[in-house]
């Protein structure tokens, strides 16, 4: 049996891992934020983790997810979804299993398009095209049970730029952490709270509240349908939303 843990906010994660799950036999799909809701022993002898990168890094909440996880796969791979470089998110995700005792056995990541900053649909269409030939290569060698750590490594920006100085800018600089909604435009959908696998996100007199264990993954941000959510100083219209164009809300809430 295997299982793949994911973090996806626009769907590009979640993409890359249903493309996985569907080559592995008896895969089933689990978000982090379930897992930690409720952390158990993972039997699975296949395991896989598929992550966005956040600022050269991985995002903390999976750095959180992966000292949590209980289990002892004969089998451990790693994917992740970037805008441009992993930084070291590939190695982070490495040592951090190790100190479980867990051998991460296959990394690999994808271009996928940004959903931080606006891209444009041009760009969003090409490196959505580029994504599928790399996808299918990693599945195919995740499949056969490939080891293949060459991705597993440092890479120059994360050394040039760190995670500490990208993330300081965020919190500081954009209140990046604040997320806030335009009550003029929300119209009480509960889209936002839908898709939050952290469950973060309540209905209050039909207006959402923003709990404490945010994953500043966006998905709030670019599924709601009136553009209502900003976070600090990153506010959205429609010409910027970007989620994954075969990945829908009900992907997103688990009903796949």
């Amino acid at each position: 049996m295997a299982v793949i843990f994911y973090l996806s906010g626009s769907g590009n994660s979640l993409y890359a891992a249903q493309q996985i799950a569907e080559n592995l036999e008896g895969c089933r799909l689990e978000t982090i934020g379930s897992y930690l809701r409720k952390p158990y022993d993972v039997k699975d002898e296949v395991v896989g983790i598929v992550s966005p990168v956040y600022c050269f890094a991985l995002p903390p909440l999976m750095a959180k997810f992966l000292e949590k996880l209980k289990a002892k796969p004969n089998y451990c791979f790693g994917v992740v979804t970037m805008g441009g470089n992993q930084g070291r998110a590939l190695k982070q995700m490495s040592e951090i299993l190790a100190t479980k005792g867990v051998t991460l056995n296959y990394g690999q990541t994808v271009l996928m398009p940004d959903n931080f900053f606006g891209i444009p649909l041009e760009k969003r269409e090409a490196q959505l095209k580029a994504a599928e030939p790399v996808l299918v290569k990693i599945v195919g060698e995740v499949a056969e049970g490939k080891a293949d750590l060459g991705s597993v490594k440092e890479a120059m920006l994360w050394k040039l730029f760190g995670t500490s100085a990208s993330w300081w800018y965020l919190k500081n600089r954009l209140n990046f952490e604040v997320m806030t909604v335009d009550a003029t435009k929300c119209i009480g959908c509960n889209i936002c709270a839908e898709v939050c696998q952290m469950e973060n996100i309540k209905l209050v007199d039909g207006k959402p509240e923003f709990g404490s264990n945010c994953a500043s993954c966006l998905g709030c941000f670019h599924w709601c349908p009136q553009s209502a959510i900003s976070a600090g100083k990153l506010t959205l219209d429609n010409s910027k939303r970007y989620t994954h164009p075969k990945i829908n809300l009900q992907m997103m809430k688990g009903d796949q």
